[in-house]
Formats: structure tokens, C-alpha cells, sequence
């Protein structure tokens, strides 16, 4: 009897070729491209990529925080929030780019970085005009600039703006 654990074929996004180990982290990963956000909190509606983002999410709607900041006592629902907010204390910036001498408090501000100064894929690019966009969520917001689209209001003043 063979006891190795069988060996997954690596899975690639159509869209930027990153590879996965299963189908459903290429699933989840892809809605980066195409914006879909199919998770809805119970509560206030708002919408995420994966359940574990509205799981995540869903702190927010209670009063306890348990993550306290050691330098200035704000408390955070969320760990990575305290942990992001404790490198504007120490002005640390631990999430560096590989490519060049830029770093980052956050990791999501070095992928952000990599796909948009170092992306290996030439992006989208707008339906209207030559503009090239790395991330989809950028394109989308440029778009209105040509739709008129206003999706944005303001929840104080109903200001409707593009962004």
C-alpha cells in the first residue's frame, strides 16, 4: 500500500500565470481579476472575495477589541490591524520587495507594489482609450472617467462622485 500524499498538479491563472496548488485557491485568487465579491456579511451586506474575509469582516460589528497597542492603547477587533498600526509607531517596515529597495508596513502594500512597478503580465487595458491598468479594481475605476458612471456617495451628504 502506497502511504505518500498524492502530489497536486500546480493550477495557473489564466490572467497573470501565478500558479496555485488546488483549483479553489486559483478560484479565489481570481476574483482579484474580475472583482466578484460572492460573500455578503449577515449584518450589513457588504461584500467579500471569501468567506473567511467576511468571517474576518464580521468583528467589526461587535464592541469588543482585545488587540490593544502598546505604544498609544488603541484597541483593534483584528490583529494584523494592530500589527499594521504598531509599524506607523515604530516606522518599521517589514515587507520588503525583492526587486528593488522599497518596503512596506503592510504585505498588502507590497503586492500591490510588485504586480503594479513589476508585473510580468502587460495588464488591462482600458476599453476606451490606451491606458494600461495592473490591477483590475484601478481599470475599474478609470473606466467611469469615460462611462460617467458615479458609483460613490458620500454617506454624510449624499454627494454621488466617481470616486
Amino acid at each position: 500500500m502506497d502511504l505518500k500524499p498524492k502530489q497536486r498538479k500546480p493550477s495557473a491563472c489564466s490572467v497573470c500565470e501565478k500558479t496555485f496548488i488546488s483549483p479553489s485557491q486559483l478560484e479565489r485568487h481570481f476574483r482579484v481579476h474580475t472583482g466578484e465579491r460572492p460573500f455578503k456579511c449577515k449584518i450589513c451586506q457588504l461584500s467579500f472575495k471569501s468567506q473567511s474575509d467576511v468571517t474576518s469582516h464580521s468583528k467589526v460589528h461587535f464592541n469588543d477589541e482585545p488587540f490593544v497597542c502598546v505604544f498609544c492603547k488603541k484597541a483593534f477587533k483584528i490583529v494584523v490591524n494592530l500589527n499594521n498600526h504598531i509599524a506607523t509607531h515604530t516606522k518599521e517596515k517589514p515587507n520588503v520587495c525583492t526587486k528593488c529597495p522599497a518596503s512596506f508596513t503592510g504585505s498588502c502594500s507590497l503586492t500591490r507594489h510588485v504586480i503594479a512597478k513589476h508585473g510580468t503580465n502587460k495588464g488591462k487595458k482600458c476599453h476606451y482609450c490606451p491606458k494600461m491598468f495592473y490591477l483590475y479594481s484601478n481599470l475599474k475605476t478609470h473606466m467611469t472617467v469615460h462611462t460617467g458612471e458615479k458609483p460613490f456617495s458620500c454617506k454624510i451628504c449624499k454627494t454621488i462622485d466617481r470616486v
